[in-house]
């Protein structure tokens, strides 16, 4: 089927009766695309039969649905005049092994490849802003990505299930990772975060091979959606800045290596719960504050030291951090808060400095603590009820 080059867009009707494309039951295998259609349904809406299309570069828009189903298809050049691809346009195209996108190209609709699960490669050109939700879903063929400076917004689901995908690297345009974008993306084994990046949305990354997770130095805070990294074997992170409360809270069981730069000042509450396999940790000059329970549950830590820049330990900071054997508590600390080391069952000796003005209920409670200094000072030192309850 030819057709021919033209400005004015054609308009296909349906066969409404069953809701298909025009050309539903033609046996068509070759088309020639030269102007834009409108259509209730498509005409080529899962004709599996195609395998080889041409766009013209009279083509401005790839219509919603226009090729939808079509497995047919192996490869797919889209020519320099179009500048959006519509939701769904592609999808279901199981046999795209190759799509070349160009620079004319300022979306990528929803759904717009879901499920091509042939596809190898794709190139995303610099002109491209936006990445619908569910854009590459199921496209389990994929090895790598580049979202290139020009993209902002990357659509919740957008690489969902591209099991193959090996390599990902994030533009320095896009301020937010929606949730759900790279989930199940079991290929997938290290991950840069860039410092533009402001959020990760939940199950981000869950469910995929990430082993090493790097968030680059920033000035901002970044927000960590709940269970952004679930079920990943993250062993390895490189902090670069503040992180939200939560941030990490039971997803990272296999977390191993920490390493916080000199651009962090505070750890959110909760940041680091339950991350069992963390042995040691060193917090930088840097850090002010380390919120509650920030390493709650970390059984695994065997060492601490707190750094002369911080002046408070949150509550619950290091409770039930049952391998803790050694810590050392710096001269700016003024609050150990409630809870702090509760249950830290192998910590044997304590000395508390001199600037220490405050010690909270139940902080060393059911500790291993038989030695206690309380070192000379001039202030008068609150020791908070059940303090040392049930420590020998």
């Amino acid at each position: 089927m030819v057709i021919e080059d033209g400005e004015k867009i054609l308009h296909f009707g349906s066969n409404n009766y069953y809701k298909q494309g025009l050309f539903s039951d033609c046996p068509l295998e070759t088309v020639y695309l030269g102007r834009d259609l409108s259509y209730d349904y498509s005409p080529f809406s899962y004709k599996t039969s195609i395998t080889n299309l041409t766009i013209s570069d009279s083509v401005t828009t790839i219509g919603d649905s226009a090729f939808s189903g079509c497995s047919g298809l192996t490869s797919l050049t889209i020519p320099e005049s179009v500048t959006t691809i519509g939701d769904y346009a592609f999808r279901g195209c199981s046999g795209l092994t190759s799509v070349t996108i160009p620079n004319s190209v300022t979306t990528i609709g929803y759904y717009a490849f879901y499920g091509c699960s042939g596809l190898t490669s794709v190139t995303i050109p610099n002109s491209v802003t936006t990445i619908g939700y569910y854009a590459f879903y199921g496209c389990s063929g994929l090895t790598s990505v580049t979202i290139p400076n020009s993209v902002t917004t990357i659509g919740d689901h957008a690489f969902y299930g591209c099991s193959g995908l090996t390599s990902v690297t994030i533009g320095n345009s896009v301020t937010s990772i929606n949730y759900y974008t790279f989930y199940g993306c079991s290929g997938l084994t290290s991950v840069t975060i860039p410092d533009n990046v402001l959020s990760v949305g939940r199950s981000a990354f869950a469910n995929s091979g990430v082993k090493e997770l790097t968030i680059e130095v920033g000035e901002e805070t970044i927000s960590i959606g709940e269970d952004a990294f679930d079920s990943s074997p993250i062993a390895t992170l490189n902090l670069g800045r503040n992180l939200s409360s939560f941030a990490f809270t039971r997803n990272m069981q296999d977390l191993k290596n920490l390493t916080i730069s000199n651009n962090v000042t505070s750890l959110g509450n909760s940041a680091f719960f339950g991350c069992n396999n963390l042995e040691a940790v060193t917090i930088p000059e840097s850090v002010t504050t380390i919120g509650e329970s920030v390493f709650e549950n970390c059984s695994g830590l065997t060492s601490v030291t707190i750094p002369n820049s911080v002046t408070s330990l949150g509550n619950s900071a290091f409770k039930n951090c049952s391998g803790l054997t050694s810590l050392t508590i710096s001269e700016s600390v003024t609050t150990i808060g409630e809870s702090a080391f509760e249950n830290c069952i192998e910590l044997t000796s304590v000395t508390i400095p001199d600037n220490v003005l405050s010690v909270g209920s139940s902080a060393f409670a059911n500790s291993g603590v038989k030695e206690l200094t309380i070192e000379v000072g001039e202030e008068t030192i609150s020791i908070g009820e059940d303090a040392f309850d049930s420590s020998p």
